[in-house]
Parts: structure tokens; C-alpha cells; sequence
């Protein structure tokens, strides 16, 4: 079963028109802009020249010939967004949702990871290259789940080797960012379908005046149980670039069993630019109200939550002395990070997940197995890893050569998370970083599972 975002049938079908037609279009723009930005994957030069001589000029000259058809269907998507009524989202679920509800488990997984998957120019602009493969290799590698849980928190001695992996545990609810397009979303769909049943996709407030009717917000969840009330919100509080894309919160609640639920927040929170920046502090607050107002609406008086996270990319540290006052933000009072032993302090065996993107094509880096040894070596993680130390915010990789300590900041640059909320009734058992989809994306998936504790 697929739910369209918009409410009547005619939204539904002039969206589709005015996408299909207008997508394209705005890709030969996008593929013609991609053979002019360097990345530091491995191509020969000769293909290079083709890319610049050949390919490039032809994507444009395209794009020119079939730009009246291309902005009249820019025009209609603009019309659609502005005048249909609308949800945030589409939802697509299949026919083992009476399978799942018959399921009784103690123990449940959730993971949460940055793809980056959009045009190839946006890609290209990140240091990575040909989406289309990398979404159905990033989908095909998602599904390389061992059989159950991760409870490696069990022994409080753990060490960071235990808690760096190369698959990925048995997930139940599957949290991306940045899949960005619709088409991007239904390749992944067509590989993680064989295991999970319900997604949420395509999500984003398209209007004039939240986003100029133009990019969503890469928010994405694939769940193996059934989404019984869904809601998004833009942050109100964005600047720059910022203001075209949907920046925000997907909250969910999943039922779980005939009396059991479970509340679920995906998150990408705007880049700060500055170490002044109160970006990150106003979208927490956004993010916690909007959480708690969701649960308020929808919490009916027999449901048993069994856990309540938020899982998404922070994009700040819990290091970083610039950083301090998102660090201290209520929202990590009511929803602890499990990896925080204080602001300004992380547990030992934790590890940054945002990688320097001028290395991430690096042999050392190429596969899971050579990704992890890179990890968890303090010496060796910093080479690829951002460190904590930001005073200002920025995605460009220091050229740094000097030689590098093992510090407790080095190579700790975590704004990946994965937060349960306090007086949740479950309690964490196992908590990773997955080097899964070494080289497919500048980001290292967490993964946590929690236990109820009734059990």
C-alpha cells in the first residue's frame, strides 16, 4: 500500500506529471555542472577529458532543448505545492503487517546514518560520485545484518575494538539522512523491502514560504513495524542556504504490538558556520517541543511505550569547546546520550562518525574490515576522521600534516546519535559504530539496542 502525500487525487497525479517531467530536466542541469568538480576518486584522465569535452557539453545542450517542457513542469510543481493541500510525507507499507504484530520481542535495534544521496553535482560538491550506484550498493549493504541484537554494553569493561563493527545487528527501525529525492528513496525501498515493511520517504513542508517549494529534507525511515501516526517539522530558525531545504524533525509512533508502542525521531540539524553560531541551540529546542507535543497528541491511555528515541546527524560534537551551549541543552536531560559521560566529555570507546571527505576514496578506508583496524587506532583515526576541536564550523578539511597524539579529541568529531529518552521503559544494551558502507558515504552509522526492563 502507498499513501501520497497530498490529499486529493488531482494533487496526486498533477505531482506526479510536474516531478517526473521537471526531475530530468533539472538533472542534466545538475550532471552537466558534475564533470567540472574535482573529487578524489580514482578515474583515468582520459576519462576526465571525455567527462569535460564530450558529456558535459552534451548534458547542457540537452538541458537547453528541453528547457520549455522543463520549466513549464518547474512552474506546475511550484503551482501544485503552493495551492493542493498536502501531508509532509509518503508512506508505503506492504501486506506483513499482521505478520509483525504477532511478533513478541524484548530486545529492539534502531540505526541511524548519513547516506548522501542526491544529484551528482551535490555529490560531487561532497567528494562522492555516480549516486545511482552508490544508492543501490548503500541499500544492498544496509541489508548485512547478523541475527540479532547488539548487547555489547552488558560488560561494562567494553572497549572501543567492541564496539566498532563491520556489519550491522538485526535493525528494527532504520533512520537515513540526506536522501534527498524521491527517486533516491525508491531505489533504497527496492532493496531494504525484503526486510522491512513500512517507509516513510519524501518528506518535507513544500511551500513558498517554508522552503521556496524546492528541496525536502532527506529525512528517511524504514520500520519493521507499523507506523500508526507520522508528523514533520521544519525549524523555524534557518539561515542561508538553509532556507531552500526542509531542515527538521520526522516524529513517529510505531505500534509494536496490540498495547505496545514506540515513539521515533529522525533529525538533521543545520551546520553551524561559527563558533558564535546559535543555530544548533534554537533547532534543539524546536526539536524537543516538537517531539513532546507530538507524543501529547497522540499518546492514548493503554498504550505501553516501550522506548522513545531520537536518532538523526546533530551535525555538532559533544566535545568541541565551541559547541558548549548545545551541549548543555535540556533536550539531552530528558534524552541522554548514551555515549556522553558530561558535555565536553565523551566515554572512551566512542569515536567521531564524520569523516575528512578528501579521504573517504583512500585504500586505507576502501572496505569495512580496513575501515574499522583505521578506527579504532587513535593514531590512525584522526587521518580520516574530523577532530573535536572545531572553534569554527566549517566543511572544508584542514591540511594538517603535523604529527598526531591520541588525545581525547582526535579523531571525536561524533554528531551522529542515537538518544533514548530517560524515563524511557527500556535501557541500553549495546551501542556500535558500523563501517558498512565504507566508501558509499561520509558518515559512520550507529546502531543501538535497547532492552524493556520488564524483561
Amino acid at each position: 500500500m502507498m499513501s501520497s502525500r497530498y490529499l486529493s487525487i488531482t494533487g496526486y497525479i498533477l505531482d506526479q506529471m510536474s516531478y517526473w517531467i521537471a526531475y530530468p530536466w533539472a538533472t542534466l542541469l545538475c550532471q552537466c555542472l558534475a564533470y567540472y568538480i574535482p573529487t578524489t576518486h580514482p578515474q583515468s584522465w582520459f576519462y576526465s577529458v571525455v567527462e569535460k569535452l564530450i558529456y558535459g557539453p552534451c548534458c547542457y545542450a540537452l538541458f537547453l532543448a528541453f528547457f520549455p517542457v522543463g520549466f513549464s513542469a518547474l512552474a506546475l510543481w511550484f503551482f501544485v505545492s503552493s495551492v493542493f493541500p498536502s501531508k509532509k510525507f509518503s508512506y508505503q507499507s506492504s501486506s506483513s503487517q499482521s505478520k509483525v504484530l504477532a511478533v513478541k520481542k524484548e530486545t529492539f535495534t534502531l540505526a541511524s546514518a548519513n547516506v548522501l544521496l542526491a544529484n551528482e553535482a551535490y555529490c560531487r560538491f561532497n567528494n562522492k560520485k555516480n549516486p545511482l550506484l552508490s544508492s543501490q550498493l548503500i541499500g544492498y549493504k544496509l541489508m548485512f545484518q547478523s541475527g540479532g541484537p547488539i548487547e555489547n554494553m552488558r560488560d561494562k569493561n567494553s572497549d572501543m575494538k567492541d564496539c566498532v563493527i563491520t556489519d550491522l545487528p538485526d535493525i528494527d527501525v532504520l533512520c537515513l539522512q540526506q536522501v534527498w529525492e524521491r527517486y533516491w528513496a525508491s531505489n533504497l525501498i527496492a532493496q531494504l523491502k525484503m526486510k522491512y515493511a513500512h517507509f516513510i520517504y519524501d518528506v518535507g513542508d513544500f511551500s513558498l514560504g517554508s522552503n521556496f517549494c524546492l528541496f525536502g529534507s532527506g529525512l528517511f525511515v524504514a520500520s519493521k513495524y507499523p507506523v500508526e501516526a507520522a508528523d514533520f517539522q521544519t525549524f523555524h530558525c534557518r539561515t542561508g542556504y538553509a532556507r531552500l531545504f526542509s531542515y527538521g524533525v520526522l516524529c513517529l509512533k510505531l505500534r509494536i504490538s496490540s498495547s505496545d508502542v514506540a515513539y521515533v525521531a529522525n533529525v538533521h540539524l543545520q551546520q553551524g558556520v561559527s563558533s558564535s553560531d546559535t543555530i544548533a541551540y534554537h533547532q534543539l529546542s524546536e526539536c524537543l517541543s516538537t517531539v513532546n507535543a507530538f507524543q501529547l497528541k497522540h499518546r492514548q491511555v493503554d498504550d505501553c511505550v516501550i522506548f522513545d528515541s531520537i536518532c538523526g546527524d546533530f551535525n555538532f560534537d559533544n566535545v568541541s569547546s565551541a559547541r558548549a551551549a548545545a551541549q548543555r541543552h535540556p533536550l539531552f536531560h530528558q534524552f541522554p546520550d548514551f555515549c556522553s559521560l558530561e558535555p565536553g566529555c565523551d566515554r572512551s570507546w566512542t569515536i567521531g562518525t564524520q569523516m575528512r571527505q578528501g579521504k573517504m576514496h583512500e585504500t586505507a578506508v576502501s572496505n569495512p574490515q580496513h575501515f574499522r583496524n583505521v578506527l579504532v587506532d587513535d593514531f590512525q583515526r584522526s587521518n580520516y576522521i574530523y577532530d573535536a576541536d572545531v572553534v569554527q564550523q566549517t566543511a572544508v578539511d584542514p591540511a594538517r600534516q603535523s604529527q598526531i597524539d591520541a588525545a581525547s579529541w582526535r579523531g571525536k568529531r561524533r554528531t551522529d546519535r542515537i538518544l533514548l529518552r530517560d524515563d524511557s521503559s527500556a535501557q541500553v544494551v549495546g551501542y556500535a559504530f558500523s563501517t558498512v558502507l565504507a566508501g558509499l558515504t561520509d558518515h559512520v552509522p550507529v546502531v543501538m539496542s535497547v532492552q524493556t526492563k520488564s524483561s
